[in-house]
């Protein structure tokens, strides 16, 4: 395998608009404590976490082969355009590098990164087929992110708000595909919540906690943290998108339908991402 196809497919499987997130909301938390300035801790830590993040989009493939062989078989591995050796090589070079670039920002940093580069890993190897804790495990990686671009310039409480936003946004998120990805997890033994209990309390799972979601997305303007500007996109662009979804739930809830939601909803976490910068 050429140099560039290798590296095409490591971007592919590391999941490019996932890790640009992430790294994202990592500068996001520098800034709501710094403000425009990006110092050089605050870029390692966003590379830290990318590269832990594509570490656990890849290992998440590795352990769902034989899952994605029918839920997604047009995937790398399920299509044996890569092979599982190399998708370990990959795995292992992103959790190496982010791991070695997270020693230069101090031991909590380092702690921080280590502990969740291992959930991630727990996620795809065990958690992930469990009712309701792959979930959270997955949501709380995402929300750190935050947390850890405000530590890496000093400060970790400007990143409670938004990574208290990440939680809920992401465990709905994870609630939907799993939704979408029902008939593979339980050919698998992969026993979730949508396994379990079905398609319909999924949704009223979902339901409240996005209502719950929106709520809270208005408390900080309530409480004068974030400004009108940060209500009106907040508002327009992230809750009115969240009120959709839950809507559209019950109206169609396919694996086509449910895949689509699930990208609809990726996209609004940058109308998020922006809507916290302007506030």
């Amino acid at each position: 395998m050429n140099s560039y196809l290798a590296f095409k497919n490591y971007l592919i499987m590391s999941r490019p608009l996932n890790i640009l997130i992430v790294f994202l909301s990592v500068l996001l938390g520098g800034i709501l404590v710094r403000g425009l300035t990006l110092p050089s801790a605050l870029i390692m830590a966003g590379i830290t976490a990318m590269l832990i993040a594509a570490g656990g989009n890849i290992i998440n493939d590795i352990y769902d082969l034989e899952i994605d062989k029918i839920n997604k078989p047009s995937r790398l591995l399920p299509s044996g355009r890569v092979s599982l050796r190399t998708a370990w090589f990959y795995f292992l070079f992103s959790y190496l590098c982010g791991l070695s670039v997270s020693l230069t920002l101090g031991t909590t940093l380092f702690t921080i990164a280590v502990i969740i580069a291992v959930l991630l890993y727990f996620y795809s190897f065990k958690l992930k087929r469990t009712i309701l804790f792959g979930n959270i495990a997955v949501s709380l990686s995402g929300a750190m992110a935050f947390i850890y671009g405000a530590g890496a310039v000093g400060s970790y409480e400007k990143g409670v708000f938004p990574a208290l936003f990440a939680l809920l946004f992401h465990f709905g998120r994870e609630v939907i595909k799993d939704m979408q990805d029902v008939e593979g997890d339980l050919n698998n033994q992969a026993i979730t919540f949508a396994g379990k209990f079905g398609k319909h309390k999924s949704v009223i799972l979902i339901n409240f906690v996005y209502v719950l979601l929106i709520i809270i997305t208005i408390i900080p303007y309530i409480l004068n943290i974030y400004n009108r500007y940060y209500l009106w996109i907040v508002v327009g662009g992230v809750d009115l998108i969240l009120l959709l979804v839950n809507v559209l739930l019950w109206i169609r809830n396919d694996g086509k339908t449910l895949g689509r939601l699930s990208h609809l909803l990726k996209l609004d976490m940058l109308i998020g991402l922006i809507a916290l910068y302007v506030g």
